[in-house]
């Protein structure tokens, strides 16, 4: 018999709007997340359900990983997500549009881990962590902004990290094993639709480089005694905000020394 406990409650609200495709509501005031923990608890219930639709955990997406989204959100550190191994896409890939609510895409820089790091391991410096990274590339992040418009910020940020931080997906470029020659700092990213620029950034935008998310997803995760293991797939944060992408539409994205990666809405 499973225990209901508020955050499965809050869960189970959120699961069958997924499954429906509709717009997230406000949950009810008993249910609403008061806490990041409390958020995290939510987002772990939901995990189990979601991975009944998308398979199995294949990794983490980070957020909040910029100043310009910290201030948004009202941080001043990352949070985290869950990836699905169903979501998990290769470029060039067409979506169908009626799937999702508010399609949105990020740029974002991915990476493949090659070897485990274990909760006994932390803490861990980036040094350690990038020694761990088997694969890096350019990456698209779908999100799915369907939160209330009602929501204060604290509120937004807190539902946001219940819904798993509106993650739709991830649609990764081709792998680049010889990572170690490129400049992940300066690295300038652009992302176009309909060939038309609308946003660029660069690889210290994230932290200030971008395994430096990664080491605090693997800290954090550790300090819940989880590993990171090798072949799951971290995003580690977007260089630009997150934009609207339209039923008719490609999108293009490219980071230097890194390629490319396409995604089509039809």
């Amino acid at each position: 018999m499973v225990t209901t406990t508020p955050a499965r409650q809050a869960a189970e609200l959120i699961f069958e709007q997924y499954k429906a495709v509709q717009p997230f509501e406000r949950l009810p005031a008993a249910l609403f997340p008061k806490t990041l923990a409390e958020s995290y608890a939510i987002q772990l219930e939901l995990h189990c359900m979601l991975s009944g639709l998308w398979g199995p955990l294949a990794g983490y997406k980070l957020a909040y990983t910029t100043p310009v989204m910290q201030e948004r959100a009202g941080l001043n550190h990352p949070v985290l997500g869950g990836v699905f191994r169903k979501t998990l896409l290769r470029s060039p890939v067409v979506l169908n549009f009626t799937e999702y609510v508010n399609l949105g895409i990020e740029l974002e820089i991915g990476v493949t881990l090659g070897k485990d790091l274990p909760a006994s391991g932390a803490p861990y410096t980036r040094e350690q962590v990038a020694d761990a990274v088997a694969e890096v590339a350019t990456a698209f992040e779908l999100v799915d902004m369907r939160t209330p418009d009602d929501l204060t910020t604290e509120e937004r940020t807190l539902l946001s990290v219940a819904v798993n931080i509106l993650n739709s997906g991830v649609v990764l470029g081709d792998p680049v094993t010889d990572w170690q020659d490129r400049d992940l700092v300066d690295c300038k990213g652009i992302m176009s639709i309909n060939g038309e620029q609308v946003g660029e950034g660069y690889g210290r935008d994230v932290m200030g480089h971008p395994f430096e998310p990664l080491t605090w997803l693997a800290n954090e995760l550790s300090a819940r005694n989880h590993p990171l293991r090798a072949g799951d797939v971290v995003i580690t944060g977007s260089l630009v905000p997150p934009t609207p992408l339209g039923f008719a539409s490609e999108a293009r994205i490219s980071i230097e020394g890194l390629g490319d990666a396409v995604v089509v809405c039809a």
